[in-house]
């Protein structure tokens, strides 16, 4: 009999070991715990959860909670509705912080595209100061050579007798006397004033300004008389520069009649200066600024 109870004594032995074994097995934690930690970590993996660190930590908490719970009693429903909270909320601070990373990405999109436009800009504002100073350099050598230009005619045509050159509001202003270029109440050039306005012409040829030729009368006779006698004698001197080289399309003419005399009417001497045809060499009238 002693065999037997030798066994029997075994078996319990095996038996007890066995259901110690099974007892000390850890309890799997409830689905809703499972996806809570799924949850929490996805959320803070996420690229904006710095911006959501307050979401962050209260998703943390929630879920410490449930972890407690489910080590204080695994099989109590707390740890369900505790563990289903902090998936709420880890989904929650996941959802904020992708929504605040989208605004930060958008405003460092837009700073860059700002930042780009502004370098843009300065870039412009550079090629524009560039040209702008280019194009200064280029108009004042314009300058200084139509002064010299202007100069030169001048001096030339000082040295033609019978003419007076000044330079007023209007230009150069060349006067010619009427005495000189034309017979009393005539309009048809003196054989001697054509020679003066050929040497005229040859100084013009050389100017690109443009010409505007105006004829002027005394007071002696009507209006619509000097009005008709004083254009007639413009277009005679136009006439004659174009024949002489001095291109049509520069030289305009008119007459002013006795409109606008320089001297007194009453003498003999001041309707003699009254009597007058004058070239105009019109300020900025270059072919480049007309």
């Amino acid at each position: 009999m002693k065999p037997i109870v030798v066994k029997l004594a075994a078996y319990a032995a095996i038996t007890v070991a066995a259901s110690g074994l099974v007892a000390c097995k850890p309890a799997q934690p409830p689905r809703e715990l499972v996806d809570a930690r799924v949850a929490y970590q996805q959320a803070t993996q996420s690229p904006g959860a710095y911006a959501a660190q307050s979401d962050m930590l209260d998703a943390k908490r929630s879920l410490d909670r449930a972890e407690q719970a489910f080590k204080d009693d695994p099989k109590d429903q707390d740890t369900r509705d505790l563990a289903y909270v902090a998936q709420r909320k880890a989904l929650s601070a996941q959802a904020k912080a992708n929504a605040l990373y989208s605004i930060e990405q958008k405003r460092m999109a837009d700073q860059e595209v700002a930042m780009i436009q502004q370098q843009n800009m300065r870039a412009e504002l550079e090629r524009a100061k560039g040209a702008l100073g280019s194009q200064t350099g280029e108009l004042e050598s314009e300058r200084r050579a139509r002064e010299a230009a202007d100069a030169r005619t001048k001096e030339a045509l000082d040295k033609i007798a019978g003419i007076k050159a000044e330079e007023n509001e209007r230009g150069l202003v060349l006067t010619l006397s009427g005495n000189v270029l034309f017979a009393f109440g005539k309009s048809e050039l003196l054989p001697a004033s054509r020679r003066s306005l050929h040497n005229v012409a040859e100084v013009l040829k050389n100017s690109d300004r443009k010409l505007r030729v105006v004829g002027h009368t005394d007071s002696v006779g009507s209006d619509e008389t000097n009005m008709a006698l004083s254009r007639k004698r413009a277009d005679s001197v136009r006439n004659y520069l174009v024949s002489q080289g001095v291109p049509s399309s520069r030289i305009e003419a008119e007459g002013v009649g006795k409109a606008v005399p320089i001297a007194d009417n009453a003498t003999p001497e001041g309707r003699a200066n009254n009597r007058r045809v004058e070239i105009i060499l019109e300020k900025n009238s270059s072919p480049r600024t007309r």
